[in-house]
């Protein structure tokens, strides 16, 4: 909130200066101020304001802000040093025709000093309260040396107190004042100095009262949203529209798992030195490494901090949120996925047992996720956690060994932007997003196909409805295996007794899609060489590898017995 009035412009009156000025309030008269015969600040009347019995109505400037007060509050109210001109029971009067930026500069706080040299105990901006005492000089350069140095700290404005060392204002003074456009006001006699500082000090422990004020309601604001499952991007997008400033929470491996507007830029990984520009405020998760709220801060001095303490507790409780759900299920999930990959001695009851253990709705589409979560992968566990709790109404996260597995039900939003979220979160992660499944028997092969795709790609990918790896896992009882050693016998016994790797070499020419370019790359060896070990397969195993049945037959006999082995 602004306070009471808008300078608008700063013209030369017979001696003094005159101060047009209007309080915008809205629901507020306007209010003016006959001009003194002394150098003064005046507020002018509109012409269509007519004031009982030809005087005019003072206003006080704390009296508007306590009216003021009831209205929204802005992260922008802070004293500044026209303020304090408004104020009639101080007195101040203006003695210097300063611009329309230094008298509308905000003040950090004030220093009453009667110290020769006051900067270096100075905060950029503070009002400087004087008497003058000891300052008994009447040289112009001493004035000028004086002010110079409080102009590079650089102070607000120079209060100084007549009546106690100084009878009148130091004409050195004012000149000097007037050279640096370091703004000048008088403290009359009659007004002492302390009263000065007790009216900046309350109206400056108001600014901070209304802060925290607006912070708990900002936060109560965020409760609520968050007790109706609103994803973190939209407590992120309701504190933007308090602050107007972009924010994100980033991880502890410095990556940014959640961030509005979605046009903004942030610089990820782990910084050790503040970054210039950004305030960090760690959220208080309970965790050794918690993650933290950026926000975009180009005023050190700004109350931002003391505003998002405690919407900062809102967001750490939503992103634990998710934690503890998953975590509540976890040996649920583990027991499900066991089940699923265990064809032979888990029945279709059993999957059905395991799946409603973990609170899923058997009735409602399923969607799987699987992740490789090993090395540097491992940061991305926050942002696809994040992700899912803000896509979908119901999900269950896992992770055991370097794997997460998610189940996800009820989406919010059309399956093309879960793709869209999910696939472009780390572009070199191995991770399988499967599309929404009815049946519990498709879930199965879903889940198993999704754990062995993941082990063969190197990037984010949108899996097949159809795998034949699940397929081939789903046929696979003992009869089948059994067969399938059966028929690669001749490779492993021709392989003992000889030189030839042919199951290597048909592990590889399969693996490259029967290219034998490639095969040949693979195992380094000529293309003379690779089509003598196909032939020579082509006659143990009595079938044709150029056509698709007698690739198909290998390919298959090869996973039951990789399936076998593990």
């Amino acid at each position: 909130m602004k306070a009471a009035g808008n300078v608008r412009h700063v013209d030369q009156f017979h001696k003094g200066f005159v101060i047009s000025e209007t309080v915008n309030a809205e629901g507020f008269p306007h209010i003016g101020v006959h001009a003194d015969v002394r150098p003064a600040v005046h507020i002018y009347h509109p012409p269509t304001l007519r004031c009982a019995g030809g005087t005019a109505q003072w206003a006080s400037a704390l009296s508007l802000r306590k009216t003021l007060c009831k209205l929204p509050i802005r992260l922008d109210f802070q004293m500044r040093v026209v303020d304090l001109i408004l104020e009639r029971s101080l007195q101040l009067l203006l003695q210097t025709p300063s611009s329309e930026a230094r008298l509308a500069t905000e003040l950090s706080g004030c220093a009453p000093t009667e110290l020769m040299d006051p900067t270096p105990f100075l905060d950029p901006h503070a009002l400087l309260l004087t008497s003058g005492i000891g300052m008994n000089f009447s040289d112009e350069r001493t004035w000028d040396a004086f002010v110079e140095r409080l102009a590079e700290v650089p102070v607000c404005a120079i209060v100084f107190a007549t009546g106690m060392a100084h009878r009148v204002l130091p004409p050195g003074l004012v000149a000097a004042c007037t050279r640096r456009d370091i703004p000048l006001l008088e403290v009359p006699a009659a007004v002492p100095p302390l009263q000065v500082n007790r009216f900046i000090e309350s109206v400056m422990h108001a600014e901070r009262l209304a802060v925290v004020n607006q912070g708990w309601t900002l936060a109560d604001e965020c409760a609520r949203l968050a007790n109706q499952d609103a994803e973190v991007v939209t407590l992120l997008a309701t504190i933007f529209n308090t602050i107007q400033s972009p924010l994100a929470v980033y991880d502890a491996y410095g990556t940014v798992i959640a961030q509005y507007p979605a046009i903004a830029s942030w610089t990820e990984g782990i910084r050790t030195k503040p970054e210039v520009g950004v305030l960090n405020i760690p959220l208080p998760m309970g965790l050794n490494n918690p993650c933290r709220l950026a926000i975009r801060d180009k005023d050190s001095d700004s109350p931002l901090a003391s505003l998002l303490g405690p919407v900062a507790s809102i967001i750490a409780l939503q992103l634990n949120r998710s934690v503890i759900v998953d975590a509540s299920r976890q040996h649920e999930i583990k027991n499900f996925v066991i089940a699923c990959q265990s064809w032979e001695e888990a029945t279709h009851l059993d999957v059905r047992r395991t799946f409603q253990d973990i609170g899923l709705d058997a009735s409602a589409e399923t969607t799987v996720l699987v992740a490789d979560m090993s090395g540097e992968f491992a940061s991305t566990s926050w942002q696809l956690r994040v992700a899912l709790h803000d896509k979908f109404q119901t999900v269950r996260v896992t992770e055991f060994g370097d794997r997460m597995v998610a189940l996800a039900q009820n989406p919010r939003v059309d399956f093309d932007i879960v793709v869209e979220r999910l696939l472009h979160i780390h572009d070199r992660q191995p991770l399988v997003l499967k599309r929404p499944t009815l049946s519990l028997f498709e879930l199965r092969l879903s889940v198993v196909h999704a754990l062995q795709m993941v082990q063969r790609i190197d990037r984010p990918q949108l899996a097949p409805d159809f795998g034949l790896s699940a397929v081939v896992t789903a046929t696979a009882g003992r009869g089948s295996k059994e067969s399938a050693r059966k028929f690669l016998a001749p490779l492993w016994e021709y392989d003992s007794k000889r030189t030839g790797p042919l199951v290597e070499t048909l592990r590889a020419y399969l693996r490259n899609d029967a290219q034998p370019s490639k095969t040949c790359s693979a195992l380094f060896i000529h293309r003379n060489s690779l089509n003598y070990r196909l032939r020579k397969i082509e006659s143990l195993l009595r079938l044709n590898l150029s056509s698709v049945e007698g690739q198909a037959t290998c390919l298959f006999a090869l996973r039951l017995v990789d399936l076998d082995d593990k």
